[in-house]
C-alpha cells in the first residue's frame, strides 16, 4: 500500500487549498494520486477548475492526478442498494424487507460515508490518496464510526453461515483500516492552522484525542504565514510579531510534528497555477514519504 496523507483543522483554515497542492506535488513526481474530499463544502473544483464527483476523475493538466469526493447522498443510495441487492439473492422476501427498513435509520448515511472512506483508505490503486477533511469535530466523528457500522453489520445477520462469514470479513476490514491509521510508515496526519490561537487550540485538542487512538501528528502546516519583508506597516510588524511567536511554540505543542510554513500569498489560490505556488513551499517529495 502506498501512502496516506490527511489534511485536518478547524473550517476556513486552508485544507482543500493545502490538500490540493499536496496531490498536485506527489502527482508532479510521478505518484498516481488521488485527491478526495470528505467536506461536503470543500471548493475542490474551484480550486482545481475540475468538475468534481463521487467517482475518480483525472485532471487533464497533471498527469497522475484524479480527484473525487465523498457525496453523502449518493454513497447513502450506492450502499443501500448494493446490501439490498445482494440480499434479494440470499434471503427471504420478509428478511429483504425488514432490511429495507433498517437501511433508512439515521446512521445509515455515515455507515456509507464510512465505508467509502474505507475504501478510500484501503485501495492499492494509487500511490498517494490525499484526503481533504471535513471540519475537525465531522471527521473525529467519522473515526469514531466503527461503532455504528458494527450495529449495522448485526442488522445484517440472519444467523447463517454465510452472513456471519461476511460479517467477520467487513470487521477485518476495520481492523485494517484503523492499523494503516496508526501505522507512520503509511498515513500521514496533518494538521492545518493558521498562526493564531483559535485554530491552533483547536488542532491541538483534536490531535489529542486522535493521539490517544493511536494517531500521532506527522505535520503541522502554517498557513497564510507574513513574510518578515512586507511587514513594514505596524499593524502588519505586530501581526508578524505575533505569528512569529505562535510559529516558535508549535514544537512544544505537538512534539514530534514537521513544521511547515506557507506564506500568505498575494493572491486568491484558484486555478492550477496558483496551487502550484503553494506546492512549491512543501518539502520535497521524498521527505514526505512517511515513517
Amino acid at each position: 500500500m502506498g501512502q496516506r496523507i490527511f489534511l485536518a483543522g478547524k473550517g476556513g483554515v486552508g485544507k482543500t487549498t493545502m490538500a490540493a497542492a499536496v496531490a498536485v506535488r506527489q502527482a508532479r513526481a510521478g505518484c498516481d494520486t488521488l485527491l478526495l474530499t470528505t467536506d461536503p463544502a470543500a471548493h475542490t473544483s474551484l480550486v482545481l477548475g475540475t468538475a468534481v464527483g463521487e467517482d475518480p476523475v483525472a485532471v487533464p493538466e497533471v498527469p497522475h492526478l484524479a480527484v473525487a469526493r465523498i457525496d453523502p447522498v449518493e454513497a447513502t443510495a450506492r450502499y443501500q442498494a448494493d446490501i439490498l441487492r445482494d440480499a434479494e439473492t440470499r434471503y427471504a422476501p420478509e428478511t429483504v424487507a425488514r432490511l429495507r427498513e433498517e437501511l433508512n435509520s439515521p446512521c445509515t448515511e455515515e455507515v456509507a460515508v464510512f465505508r467509502r472512506f474505507l475504501w478510500a483508505l484501503l485501495t492499492p490503486d494509487y500511490d498517494t490518496v490525499v484526503f481533504d477533511t471535513a471540519p475537525t469535530g465531522h471527521t473525529l466523528r467519522l473515526l469514531s464510526l466503527p461503532l455504528s457500522y458494527q450495529q449495522q453489520l448485526q442488522v445484517k445477520a440472519v444467523g447463517t453461515e454465510a452472513s456471519r462469514a461476511v460479517d467477520d470479513a467487513e470487521t477485518a476490514t476495520m481492523a485494517n483500516a484503523l492499523a494503516v491509521l496508526r501505522d507512520p510508515r503509511q498515513t500521514v496526519w496533518a494538521w492545518v492552522v493558521y498562526p493564531e490561537a483559535t485554530p491552533i487550540r483547536e488542532a491541538q485538542r483534536a490531535a489529542a484525542e486522535m493521539d490517544a487512538l493511536g494517531i500521532p501528528p506527522g505535520w503541522v502546516v502554517v498557513n497564510q504565514v507574513l513574510p518578515e519583508a512586507v511587514c513594514v506597516h505596524p499593524l502588519f510588524r505586530t501581526r508578524y510579531t505575533m505569528q512569529q511567536r505562535y510559529l516558535a511554540t508549535l514544537g512544544d505543542q505537538f512534539p514530534g510534528a514537521l513544521l511547515i510554513p506557507v506564506p500568505l500569498m498575494e493572491t486568491d489560490v484558484v486555478g492550477l497555477a496558483a496551487v502550484e505556488a503553494v506546492a512549491a513551499h512543501l518539502p520535497p517529495v521524498d521527505t514526505i514519504s512517511v515513517g
